[in-house]
């Protein structure tokens, strides 16, 4: 009889749990969904975004099924569609205007267009990109190498994209500029110092690399082989990951900082079971990065990306 009471406790644990992150999750969805509509226009690529999460937002009560009670369930996915029908109306609101004139008109509808001005085209571009940083191969990077944020749509500017790194030592712990949300991808063999975040970090395909963050809310997907110092006052969610390991944020970066969860509890979605996850585990002590390691990593220079990965990412 012991067994399904364990059994039981744990699911009851996971629902709390998965219920805590997804109002979080929706609460911000939420919130971006009503600072769109407070804007004066809306680029397409926001819209994306925002359709992305809602996806990563349905998703994952499609992976709980089972798993949280079915009550709590429903009321999930009522609260989604809440969403759905709020994000459609934004899609409506956002949407050009229909242009209806006979057809007599399609010469003169052409010769207005054609006679727009190629800057004005340039700079309706420029205003739907996003914050990116991508595509460095043994570099440092650093909060010199961020763009503009003038240079982006006003909603756009507090989130960042990196993706597409190899080998690089990515510095970004004493960023000036408000970063809220950031989207990770595509990284190997690398060491990523974040900035401290209000919002969440999502990463997606990380293999062989160091990440430190403080931050409200930690994802990793399909990720391998990774070391993460974090400081965060939820559970990280991890997903289709194997041999990560989780330490506690460096006192070397912040050294009054409050270590939350010393005893971090990762929720694997890949593993929703009674027995502990084989995706994860606690840093060893011993195997932690020390102080002297962490000062030589932040100060390093230009030309010492290589040595520092050496010795950090010995499978470099």
């Amino acid at each position: 009889m012991a067994e399904p009471q364990l059994v039981d406790g744990s699911r009851w644990n996971f629902s709390q749990t998965f219920l805590n992150n997804f109002q979080s999750l929706r609460s911000d969805l939420q919130t971006r969904i009503q600072q769109a509509n407070q804007s004066v226009s809306i680029s397409q690529q926001a819209l994306d975004g925002l359709n992305l999460q809602l996806a990563e937002l349905s998703k994952s009560i499609v992976d709980a099924t089972g798993s949280i009670p079915k009550f709590d369930q429903r009321n999930c996915e009522n609260q989604l569609k809440e969403i759905e029908q709020s994000l459609e109306g934004l899609r409506k609101s956002s949407a050009p205007a229909s242009k209806f004139a006979f057809k007599r008109k399609a010469r003169e509808a052409v010769q207005s267009s054609s006679n727009v001005s190629t800057p004005s085209i340039k700079a309706s571009a420029a205003s739907t990109s996003s914050l990116t940083l991508s595509s460095y191969t043994m570099k440092l990077v650093t909060p010199d190498d961020l763009p503009d944020p003038e240079t982006v749509a006003p909603e756009l500017r507090s989130e960042l994209s990196i993706h597409d790194l190899d080998s690089c030592i990515l510095n970004l712990i004493n960023a000036k500029q408000e970063i809220s949300a950031l989207h990770i991808r595509n990284v190997k063999n690398s060491i990523l110092l974040l900035p401290t975040l209000d919002g969440s970090v999502i990463l997606h395909d990380l293999i062989n690399c160091i990440v430190v963050v403080k931050c409200h809310q930690f994802r990793m997907h399909s990720s391998r082989s990774t070391d993460v110092y974090l400081s965060i006052q939820s559970n990280p969610i991890i997903e289709h990951c194997h041999s990560i390991q989780f330490g506690p944020y460096p006192a070397t970066f912040s050294p009054t900082i409050v270590q939350h969860n010393p005893d971090v509890s990762v929720q694997d979605f890949s593993h929703i079971k009674s027995t502990p996850s084989p995706n994860w585990t606690v840093l060893d002590e011993g195997a932690r990065k020390s102080p002297e390691d962490w000062q030589s990593i932040s100060a390093l220079g230009a030309t010492d990306v290589e040595r520092i990965l050496q010795k950090a990412l010995p499978s470099v």
